[in-house]
């Protein structure tokens, strides 16, 4: 509804407005909090009773998810406070002012500064540690020096995908056309970088990065721009708005893809760490790789006991709440005054309602500030730690975060023992509390100087032997009720619900399209946990899938086909992306798997299968009911 030209000023004291703010904060926060609730707490008792190990630093983890639910509260306030209007009010005026070719170029720098935004990019930040730059050259060097290469790829990706979905919504053609070439050039491209030592390594991160860009800043900001745009056309707004999600999600593979071929013949191809530290890289190759780092590689040593004291701690924080606050303005202010600029001297517009649209930037710095906060101290930790402990319900596994010291060692203590092999063991004796663990004894942890004793806890394998198939069960379910259960607590997929059963005016009901999505996405996760741990080339999973997607568009209705294309990239919001992708490194990283990418790639294509099926079963049931009623009449 349009606002009065005069408008009286109502004067309200301070309790008044407490009264009016607080009621609306506790409801949005609520939203977040029972987004975000369910999936930690499954990881978390998962962990506690199924894995049975204790969750370390709980209270920084918890401090960090609040930091998470707090921060998507005011950022989200702030998208729809003031980025949001600005983009339908750029959406309204550029058809009126300005022609294809100036909207075209407004839509790639629009996507590149909307994805650099997103909250979830802020997680490829931390994965580079995680990667050895001698097992996977050009994926360490994506994701350590040459991470600028990396998000301005995504983010151009993007750009170019907002390009094609404004000319969706300007001309209303089907986005087959789009996708049908589209898919084919990305699963020929993917063929192509399996055969290839170094590209193969990156297909999980490129899939995956088509996830991290369908956040809470793109797609309300492309669709409000677009929604603008089609008044303008008169075009169906809602028919037009399905299958910009999916664009956005498709092209950033094949522009991750294309840096990867680039640098691939400029950077060593794998070898052994033996190799790579015997010259054999060149100077060049080094330089590029490395940068400046210096890096050495990590030696075995016996630390030192160490606990974080409460002012180390403040100081930690606060170099992260500071370093948080430099990516959030990094991230927000170039858009905004990017929007400002184009709406003010290229349109000559004012800005709408500007003290709402101020008070939105500012609301989503601050927002977005606290969630890259909480994202370090609580997803994070929280989906490695989780990844890390999984391989213990079939194997096990060092648990190098709950590392011993034992003070006063004797080494006279140590006694030996035969292994089935016939050979000799050395072990001690531990006392705790009333009982007597036998520890394996190794030399190398052993410091004559302070006479501590280093000692690694082994935990598993819980579900009997090593390798047991069991324990891969367990996992597999674990996977799959994880993926199943983060969709069901995605928003963003009961608001599509509803609007899906409003426009096939109750064919397609709410319920049964969040739970095809939340199948889809469960089956996915599987998939993509079964390919880490099985090291199974993404490629293998991704190339039938999608053939098979593209033989059932043939076989459906317009209106299915772009509601499940869509359907994929709504559940792949800012809390599922960060803990699926720590998550899944922090798996890989126990199983020595090089590539612990791929999950969100799996967990994106399935749901699309799930719920085209469900629309084909939908619309059968639906001739159905129509020749029955026709006979009837009859």
């Amino acid at each position: 509804m349009a606002r009065n030209e005069k408008e009286e000023s109502i004067q309200i004291g301070f309790r008044e407005t407490i009264t009016l703010v607080v009621p609306y904060f506790q409801k949005k926060i609520w939203g977040q909090i029972k987004a975000v609730v369910w999936i930690v707490l499954y990881l978390a008792l998962f962990q506690l009773f199924i894995l049975r190990i204790p969750i370390k630093e709980a209270g920084l983890i918890a401090l960090g998810i609040s930091a998470v639910i707090l921060g998507l509260t005011f950022f989200l306030e702030g998208l729809f406070l003031g980025l949001m209007p600005l983009g339908e009010a750029l959406g309204l005026r550029l058809p009126q002012k300005l022609g294809i070719f100036s909207i075209m170029l407004f839509s790639v720098f629009m996507g590149v500064g909307a994805t650099l935004a997103e909250p979830a990019i802020s997680i490829l930040r931390a994965c580079g540690s995680k990667v050895l730059p001698w097992e996977a050259p050009l994926l360490y060097f994506l994701l350590n020096e040459g991470s600028l290469y990396l998000y301005l790829s995504i983010a151009i990706g993007v750009g170019i995908s907002v390009v094609f979905g404004m000319l969706r919504f300007l001309f209303g053609f089907s986005l087959m056309r789009i996708l049908v070439p589209t898919i084919f050039l990305l699963l020929g491209v993917s063929i192509y970088a399996y055969f290839d030592e170094n590209l193969k390594f990156i297909s999980g991160l490129a899939w995956d990065s088509g996830a991290v860009t369908t956040g809470p800043v793109t797609v309300p900001l492309v669709v409000a721009l677009g929604i603008g745009i089609s008044k303008v056309a008169e075009k169906n707004e809602q028919s037009s708005a399905y299958g910009v999600v999916t664009l956005a999600s498709l092209f950033p593979v094949f522009s991750v893809f294309l840096v990867g071929m680039y640098f691939t013949n400029q950077l060593p191809k794998p070898m052994t760490e033996e190799t790579f530290f015997k010259q054999g890289i060149t100077l060049a190759q080094a330089k590029l790789l490395l940068g400046d780092s210096h890096w050495t590689p990590p030696t075995k040593k016996v630390s030192l006991p160490k606990t974080t004291s409460a002012p180390e701690l403040y100081q930690k924080a606060k170099e992260n709440i500071f370093g948080a606050l430099q990516l959030a303005i990094r991230a927000i202010l170039p858009l905004s005054i990017f929007l400002f600029l184009f709406l003010a001297f290229i349109l000559r517009e004012k800005i709408p309602y500007p003290e709402e649209v101020f008070l939105g930037i500012g609301f989503s710095i601050i927002g977005l500030t606290i969630f890259n906060f909480g994202i370090i101290f609580g997803l994070n930790k929280l989906g490695d730690q989780v990844g890390g402990k999984l391989p213990s319900t079939f194997r096990s596994i060092e648990l190098v975060d709950s590392t011993k010291f034992i003070p006063n060692f004797n080494p006279k203590s140590v006694l030996k023992a035969v292994n089935e092999e016939g050979k000799e063991e050395k072990f001690f004796y531990l006392k705790e509390r009333k009982s007597y663990t036998g520890i394996p004894y190794h030399e190398e942890n052993w410091n004559s100087k302070n006479k501590i004793y280093e000692y690694v806890p082994i935990h598993g394998p819980i579900f009997g032997k090593e390798d047991n198939l069991l324990g891969y069960l367990v996992v597999l379910v674990f996977a799959f009720f994880l993926g199943y259960s983060a969709t069901l607590a995605e928003p963003a997929l009961s608001a599509l619900g509803k609007t899906v059963e409003e426009t096939t005016v109750g064919t397609f009901r709410k319920s049964l399209l969040i739970q095809s999505v939340a199948v889809g996405v469960g089956l996915g996760t599987l998939l993509g946990m079964l390919k880490i741990l099985l090291e199974i080339p993404l490629v293998w999973i991704l190339v039938p899938v999608y053939l098979s997607l593209l033989v059932l568009n043939t076989f459906s209705k317009s209106e299915f086909i772009d509601i499940a294309w869509d359907s994929a990239g709504v559940t792949t919001g800012p809390i599922t992306v960060p803990l699926i992708i720590a998550m899944g490194l922090g798996i890989g990283n126990q199983m020595g798997t090089v590539d612990g990418f791929g999950i969100l790639a799996a967990a994106s294509a399935f749901p699309i299968l799930s719920v085209l099926l469900m629309g084909m079963m939908v619309e059968k049931s639906r001739k159905l009911s129509l020749r029955d009623s026709e006979l009837k009449e009859k």
